[in-house]
């Protein structure tokens, strides 16, 4: 009921409208001249000075001496010397990076772990324990740390002779 009186409604409003039309009515507005704008001036501008400059570096090079254009080049440019001492720089500069790289390379991480608390190594459950884990390994580690220490003392030996660990 209420959506019958609802589309009648609607058939009211939608009678009351204007019809559409896609056509248009209205005349178009008079032809504007257009400038070319400052971009095409600018092109053109810099193209016929960069011919010019073009054909005076020409001209003085044909006669033998240096252009105006390399001129400025060699004027702004540093020279050799500068350069072969930058390079000096740089490569003392890195040497002392590959040497501090090597030195802490060299350096391994900590071999042990202090515990902040211990008693949390026997907090796991006493069921399903892997066969082995509660052996003694005190043995196990006095060998390795003793290892350790030798590998230490042939390191140390090593570089005695202000060479690097690895030679």
């Amino acid at each position: 009921m209420f959506a019958r009186s609802a589309a009648a409604s609607m058939r009211q409003v939608l009678r009351t409208q204007p019809p559409r039309r896609f056509g248009s009515s209205h005349a178009h507005a008079e032809p504007v001249n257009e400038s070319f704008g400052r971009s095409f001036y600018v092109t053109i501008g810099s193209i016929a000075s960069a011919y010019v400059l073009y054909r005076i570096s020409k001209s003085t090079e044909e006669s033998g001496s240096e252009s105006w254009i390399s001129g400025l080049i060699t004027k702004w440019s540093p020279s050799q010397e500068v350069f072969e001492q930058r390079n000096a720089i740089h490569t003392a500069l890195l040497d002392k990076a590959a040497d501090d790289r090597q030195l802490f390379g060299s350096q391994g991480p900590a071999q042990a772990y202090e515990l902040k608390s211990p008693d949390l190594m026997n907090s796991g459950s006493p069921y399903n324990v892997s066969p082995g884990s509660q052996a003694d390994l005190s043995a196990v580690v006095a060998h390795y740390e003793r290892l350790n220490k030798e590998i230490d003392a042939s390191r140390v030996a090593r570089m005695q002779g202000g060479k690097s660990v690895y030679e």
